[in-house]
């Protein structure tokens, strides 16, 4: 396979998988804080920029390890036999 095919396609598929899991963790992290922690409170502010953080780190990271993931799947060499 082209490497620079595969390049793309496991940037393209990393940042989609990274898409996904921001979305599963914001909801998972904030209804999590919702139901258990804080309510209909109000919540103290240091909780949004955090999470903005928490965020970043964990989509980045997601996203670059489908992506590894992908790549050394695309770029491997065939097997003999």
């Amino acid at each position: 396979m082209n490497r620079w095919l595969a390049l793309a396609l496991a940037i393209i598929a990393g940042g989609v998988a990274a898409f996904a899991a921001a979305i599963a963790f914001v909801g998972t992290v904030y209804g999590f804080l919702w139901i258990y922690v804080y309510g209909d409170n109000p919540w103290p502010a240091w909780v949004e920029p955090v999470m903005s953080v928490l965020l970043f780190v964990f989509a980045f990271g997601v996203g670059i390890g489908v992506g590894w993931i992908i790549w050394k799947r695309l770029t491997a060499p065939p097997a003999a036999g």
